[in-house]
């Protein structure tokens, strides 16, 4: 095989200048597998997601109602849209684990007489439905499951409506309903205290006495459907059996949380892949306009010998479509290695049946042309000076470098040693190129300062939710509203020192076309434990008319202090009020709105209410305090505050490390590419005068000062700039996580600058150590003999 004398110099290059190469190869790359990784990520989630979803008949709406006859089914399945409709009993239980101490909750789901007909099909991991005459069968959630080691065949007490029942495992299921299976008053998936467990309808109904009748609907829509429309007609057909409020599947809050995880990450493709085609692109324009700078004479001789403008020019195409070919391969087996991770990832913080990172070969495609334009963009100023270049101006010395006077008077106003005014005039010289490079530092600056932030952020997130609000160490909700004196029972259980009620009331709070579905809490006008605060940190009391939003709710019904807003209850005598909006809350975990509780009440017209209690406990005593929660039989759940922390705390630093490791990792990657194509570019122009340097008797240190003087110029400036542009980075994110789910503080501490900053620089001061070897191997001969 013959190989062309031009593309046996392009492969020459290549092995010469193997270091440049190599370090915009793995900008490249990592600009391709960030790419790949989210877009494959994206669709991994989507696609398995939609999936399940389609093959299991998840629902569309679900609708929580007190008790409705089962004759009702037929009055929802006949509104226009609606393909499905099933009655089901959905009920809390609380499970009985041999030496579990902390309590414990578990979800009752009714299942059809035929199961493999319903809506929210199991997906069975292990064994057999039960069978539905059986009282004593049932299916369990594979999470909670594995972290009781329960097998099947396995007995589990569970108490159902104040009694104990055993039950046996008949299998281990997923279900579409509960991808994020969330506990009751639970920030994280906890699956050592929180399941679910479905059981035939007959024992459910006999159990919580609903023959005939069901306390739980969903429904399937037909495609095109209105959900708006079919949720208010189901709205009114279940007011008068309690219903609490249709909701369409947007809020369903196993699918709200898998939509947000969507949407962090449809975020992160739209910002960290542009970010580094754009160095790559910054850092090919930088080598090959030197590289043809320093072939000047073989274009010329090229050109005199009768190859074409658009050949020579094709050659240079060619070296940097090689490079972008090298950085797109190493990208998609980067890509595709870290899309296994994170789908392993994924695969244990939510429960899909499957979960296949995809490796679309479009996603591939549109990588390597997405990478491939980069590269040639930056290469286009560089060939268009090919294509330009006439032989005899060609084969002619480069003109000398002009320096401005106005550089060196600015440099003299400097206390800076002789050395360093060569560094600082050869960077206002080529200010193109040095802008470039600051530019491209302060990206991998940025990329750092918009991820380390949200470590401070959490943390400061977790200590204004549950040191300075939500104070108590315990949550006691009943399984229905008590009357008030419930309160000193629950001020008699063992180690209680403080305790505090509140009522909880489901509501529809509206302000024009604007509605969202919530719990308004009645709370007493002053409280120690459980406590609203205002955006600037201080403890609000309880209006005695009116009530309080939080932020989020705030926002979302573009309501003000001062303002009304319509508060639509859906239980009880189901009134419907206007309220002035008296203050707005600080919240970052979901949408709340509050009233005095006595005020809830009156409006209630149900008399002295509570819906349970917040205590605070003698850490001896908890134990006693456990045990005498769960023989008390109106107690529905609790809530334990360090565990729910604990939970929180464990699976955010999970996922929050791996994602940090990699950002750091593609931080590193663009200072190392671009602090060593700069420094191996200013050495082959400044050959020449280092040389001189070291003859006239300069030490090669103060040699190496010069180059690493602009190096450092480079780098620090480019960290305000990086700075800058991370915050606004950190911010954009922050706005695109937010939703009714969560909203988490912008919280930016100088601590995050100073890590990112030295990162970077660890980063660049090691890519600028590995040239110090060639600055101190100068030929001084073979430098000072060049032509110019």
């Amino acid at each position: 095989m013959v190989i062309s004398p031009l593309r046996r110099k392009v492969l020459r290059d290549l092995r010469r200048l193997w270091a440049q190469v190599l370090a915009i190869s793995l900008v490249l790359a990592a600009g391709v597998a960030t790419l790949i990784l989210g877009n494959g990520a994206f669709a991994s989630l989507s696609d398995t997601r939609d999936r399940y979803y389609i093959d299991n008949r998840f629902a569309d709406v679900f609708a929580d109602v007190t008790r409705a006859p089962q004759a009702l089914l037929a009055e929802i399945a006949a509104i226009d849209g609606v393909l499905a409709a099933e009655g089901r009993i959905v009920k809390l239980g609380r499970p009985e684990l041999p030496g579990m101490a902390n309590p414990a909750s578990i979800l009752l789901v009714s299942l059809p007489q035929d199961a493999k007909l319903g809506l929210n099909l199991l997906h069975l991991r292990q064994g057999r439905l039960p069978d539905p005459l059986s009282a004593r069968e049932a299916v369990v959630s594979e999470d909670f499951a594995t972290a009781h080691h329960l097998d099947l065949g396995a007995r589990l007490s569970v108490v159902l409506n104040g009694k104990r029942r055993d039950v046996i495992i008949t299998g281990i299921a997923l279900s579409p309903e509960f991808i994020y299976a969330l506990g009751p008053g639970e920030m994280m998936p906890d699956p050592q205290r929180f399941g679910i467990l479905w059981m035939p309808r007959a024992a459910l109904a006999s159990a919580f006495d609903l023959e005939g009748a069901f306390s739980n609907l969903v429904i399937k829509l037909a495609p095109g459907a209105s959900p708006t429309r079919v949720i208010a007609q189901v709205d009114q057909l279940t007011e008068r059996y309690g219903g609490g409020g249709a909701m369409g599947r947007a809020n369903q809050i196993s699918h709200a949380f898998v939509d947000a995880e969507l949407k962090q990450l449809g975020a992160m493709v739209k910002v960290l892949p542009p970010i580094f085609l754009l160095v790559a692109a910054m850092l090919v324009h930088m080598t090959l306009s030197r590289l043809i700078a320093l072939e000047r004479e073989q274009i010329g001789l090229l050109k005199a010998i009768g190859y074409s403008a658009r050949a020579i020019a094709g050659h240079y195409l060619e070296f940097v479509l090689l490079v972008a070919t090298f950085g797109i391969l190493t990208g998609f087996a980067a890509g595709a290695w870290l899309g296994g991770g994170l789908a392993q990832m994924y695969a244990r913080f939510f429960s899909f049946p499957f979960l296949i990172f995809a490796r679309d070969p479009q996603i591939y495609g549109l990588a390597a042309l997405v990478t491939l334009a980069a590269a040639v963009a930056g290469a286009l100023q560089s060939v268009r000076s090919v294509l330009a270049l006439p032989p005899a101006v060609a084969m002619a010395p480069p003109a000398p470098t002009v320096y401005r006077r106005r550089m060196g008077r600015i440099a003299s106003l400097l206390p800076l040693r002789q050395t360093a005014r060569m560094a600082s005039r050869h960077l206002w010289r080529w200010p193109v190129r040095t802008v470039t490079s600051i530019v491209s530092v302060a990206m991998a600056v940025a990329i750092l300062v918009a991820s380390l932030w949200s470590f401070g952020s959490i943390d400061h997130m977790i200590n204004v939710t549950f040191s300075g609000a939500e104070r108590q160490d315990a949550r006691i909700t009943f399984a229905a509203a008590e009357p008030s004196s419930a309160l000193q029972d629950a001020r008699h259980l063992p180690g209680v020192m403080v305790a505090e009620p509140f009522r909880s009331v489901a509501a529809r709070l509206s302000n024009g076309p604007r509605s969202k579905l919530l719990s308004v809490d009645g709370r007493p006008t002053h409280t120690t434990l459980s406590r609203l605060l205002s955006p600037a940190l201080i403890p609000m009391a309880m209006p005695e008319a009116g009530i309080i939003l939080s932020e989020a709710l705030a926002t979302a019904l573009a309501v003000r202090p001062g303002e009304k807003v319509t508060v639509a209850f859906l239980e009880g005598p189901r009134t419907t009020v206007s309220l002035p909006v008296s203050g707005v809350s600080l919240g970052y975990i979901g949408l709340s709105a509050a009233m005095q509780i006595d005020a809830l009440n009156r409006v209630m017209q149900e008399g002295a209410l509570i819906s349970g209690v917040n205590v605070s406990l003698d850490p001896a005593s908890k134990a006693d305090f456990f045990a005498a929660v769960k023989a008390a039989p109106k107690t529905g759940f609790v809530t334990v505050t360090e565990l729910t922390v604990a939970r929180f705390r464990a699976t955010l630093a999970e996922n929050i490390t791996v994602m940090i490791t990699v950002f750091v990792a593609l931080a590193s990657i663009i200072s190392i590419g671009v602090v060593y194509n700069f420094s191996r570019i200013a050495l082959s122009e400044q050959g020449r005068e280092l040389a001189s340097l070291r003859v006239l008797g300069f030490s090669q240190g103060e040699v190496a000062g010069v180059l690493f003087g602009e190096l450092a110029a480079v780098v620090l400036l480019a960290q305000p700039v990086g700075w800058l542009i991370g915050y606004g980075m950190g911010w954009a994110m922050v706005m695109a996580f937010s939703s009714d789910l969560y909203r988490v503080p912008f919280i930016v501490g100088r601590d995050v600058f100073a890590i990112a900053s030295l990162i970077v620089c660890t980063a660049a001061l090691a890519s600028a150590l590995a040239l110090k070897g060639r600055i101190n191997r100068l030929d001084l001969i073979s430098v000072l003999k060049t032509r110019e």
